[in-house]
């Protein structure tokens, strides 16, 4: 007498092994992906421009910020409540050494590393108070 296969049998074991091909593909995959390692030193420098305001008036700290082309960045912060950035026309091209200048709030920020070199004069305004310091890119 032949032998019968009965076919719930034959489902569970198609079922196992395709969980099992499943199993093995996604521990290959998880296990053959480097591990991203961070970067042990950081080649760009943020510098900090305190505006104070006091009254009408308003001083920022450093006067004048120096910052290495292509390596630094810079962000404003104010204990006002609002402050807005803006290049004078005249400045050497390309006017506005930051394209990507953002101000919001008490906080001005610079992300982009300056590409061109020169002395660079700006307008800042808190709360309706005005001042006119420089940045400074060089090599």
């Amino acid at each position: 007498m032949p032998k019968t296969t009965h076919p719930a049998n034959l489902r569970w074991f198609w079922t196992f092994a395709l969980v099992s091909i499943l199993a093995t593909a996604l521990a290959a995959a998880q296990t053959s992906q480097p591990t991203p390692t961070p970067p042990t030193d950081l080649k760009v420098k943020v510098k900090v421009v305190e505006v104070t305001k006091s009254g009408t008036t308003i001083s920022v700290r450093p006067d004048k910020v120096q910052l290495h082309k292509k390596q630094d960045v810079v962000v404003w912060v104010t204990n006002g409540l609002s402050m807005k950035i803006t290049f004078k026309p005249g400045n050497p091209p390309p006017g506005n050494p930051f394209t990507d200048l953002v101000c919001k709030g008490s906080f001005c920020a610079a992300l982009t590393p300056p590409t061109a070199e020169g002395v660079f004069k700006y307008k800042v305004t808190v709360d309706g108070a005005v001042l006119d310091p420089n940045v400074e890119v060089i090599p």
